[in-house]
């Protein structure tokens, strides 16, 4: 059973802060030693979006590892959708627009899988669905890590946490093309008009039109999906199991940064502002439940599973079902996968602090 340590945000106040809270939990959770190099995993948010962690939270951390010693640098890795994070330069870029940068958190900020997304270390992890994965190289070869991860639903995994953080955001390309994959789509025919919005969207010129209608090469497809909201005729179609097999893959995927650096990562989930999308969107839509607190543990799976538990609980209180209901995904898939290849516990101790 791992233990997951909770403050909650209904005791915040002008003596007890985020800040403090971070400040008191932190200690609990920290892997770091004098002398290591600390990757900080943050995700800084697509152009538009507005309730990603906030850097202040990131600084906090960034003078905590500090203070143990540590060497610290920010990180966040490219993507594979048409946005501004889909190289290095735009995600620095984007992330300094968000309040991200050397002056305001006291550390650089570095895109951990390089200039083109394609900087990685491979690692053999021998899932049930994923042998092997690949891992951005500042992450890989940094010394040890503390992952911060915001809270919010996700229309693929149905939740994003500590767990996706690690089987996506700790990822280079290929590594989240594999995950991905298993959502490449398919055109109704029937639907489509062949009005051309949908190749706007895609960064891997893998739709054409051909004879009027909008053709996939799955060739170029990255399975990424952020085309089907381009089309509003509901003419590009993912395969109907999709969520549940890149949830599989998701979550053997967050073995890959943990075998590279076992024991040597701390998780804090940040379960404020929690939008029914991912902060990769370049909007925030309003919350489907209010502001809980902050969750911190060594183990991945049971912070996501302690904070899952935390939001269904209070939604439940709220006469909203659960989280499940948001996008129809049922994120204990990806969990328990992670579990199943020894990503952590679905077992947890709660300790409010």
């Amino acid at each position: 059973m791992s233990e997951v340590f909770f403050r909650s945000a209904e005791e915040i106040g002008p003596e007890n802060t985020q800040i403090d809270q971070i400040i008191d939990i932190f200690p609990k959770i920290s892997p770091v030693r004098k002398g290591d190099i600390v990757a900080i995993k943050i995700h800084p948010g697509e152009l538009g979006n507005t309730t990603y962690v906030r850097p202040v939270i990131v600084k906090t951390v960034v003078d905590l590892v500090k203070e143990a010693g540590g060497i610290p640098f920010v990180t966040d890795t490219t993507v594979l959708y048409s946005g501004k994070r889909f190289n290095g330069a735009d995600l620095l870029c984007t992330a300094a627009t968000n309040g991200f940068t050397h002056g305001s958190m006291g550390a650089p900020i570095i895109c951990a899988d390089g200039l083109c997304g394609d900087d990685f270390v491979p690692v053999n992890i021998g899932g049930e669905v994923l042998s092997e994965t690949t891992v951005a190289s500042a992450i890989a070869k940094a010394d040890s890590m503390i992952m911060i991860s915001h809270c919010k639903g996700h229309p693929a995994s149905g939740f994003g946490g500590a767990v996706k953080n690690l089987g996506m955001g700790c990822l280079d390309k290929a590594g989240k093309t594999a995950v991905h994959k298993v959502g490449m789509p398919d055109i109704d025919l029937d639907k489509c008009v062949g009005c051309k919005k949908c190749l706007k969207t895609c960064p891997w010129n893998a739709l054409t039109i051909e004879g009027g209608k909008a053709v996939v090469n799955k060739d170029q497809c990255r399975g990424e999906l952020s085309c089907l909201g381009s089309c509003a005729y509901h003419a590009i179609v993912p395969p109907a199991d999709a969520p549940l097999k890149m949830q599989q893959l998701l979550g053997e995927a967050a073995m890959g940064p943990i075998k590279l650096l076992p024991g040597k990562i701390g998780y804090i989930n940040w379960i404020f502002d929690l939008t029914p999308g991912c902060d990769c969107f370049n909007f925030s839509a309003p919350t489907f439940t209010g502001d809980i607190g902050i969750t911190a543990s060594k183990d991945a799976v049971a912070i996501d599973r302690a904070s899952l538990d935390l939001i269904n609980e209070k939604m439940n209180h709220e006469n909203r079902g659960c989280i499940n209901n948001i996008w129809g995904v049922d994120p204990m898939v990806h969990l328990e996968y992670a579990r199943k290849i020894g990503a952590g516990s679905m077992e947890y101790e709660l300790i409010r602090q």
